[in-house]
């Protein structure tokens, strides 16, 4: 291993290891983005999603980063159990900004009136301030 390896693997012991550059470090073999997807397809909450997001972020690319896309953006639509998603979000800020991301990302457009209109008008009781945070990702461009 070279030096400059084990630097940045001491780094992110240091830093813990669920920092995003620790993950980037980490090489996503064909077995992990196969595990991914099926992780992925099996997402049915945002538990099982937050956990999937955890175990195989190195691969948060291609058909992966698709799939991650299109189950986070499902279960926004959904719109159950959102307060498990704010409380993923606020426990860990790397993934609430991956959150961020993804909703404002070009792949998420076609869901992101839904999700605004949800926000806005389906705010579970005392989650104001998330509710007009994911609102304000995904708020509509003005004409």
């Amino acid at each position: 291993m070279s030096f400059l390896r084990i630097a940045l693997a001491s780094a992110c012991f240091a830093l813990g290891a669920g920092s995003i550059a620790c993950a980037a470090d980490k090489p996503c073999t064909k077995a992990d983005a196969a595990n991914a997807e099926k992780a992925i397809e099996r997402s049915n909450n945002w538990n099982q999603l937050y956990k999937s997001w955890q175990d195989y972020r190195h691969c948060d690319t291609g058909a992966v980063a698709d799939g991650y896309t299109d189950s986070l953006m499902r279960l926004m639509v959904e719109w159950k159990g959102v307060d498990t998603l704010a409380a993923a979000m606020q426990k860990d800020p790397e993934f609430k900004e991956w959150v961020h991301a993804r909703l404002k990302s070009p792949a998420a457009k076609d869901d992101q009136p839904t999700v605004y209109s949800r926000a806005k008008a389906s705010c579970p009781a005392g989650m104001d301030a998330f509710c007009a945070e994911l609102a304000d990702a995904v708020k509509p461009a003005a004409k």
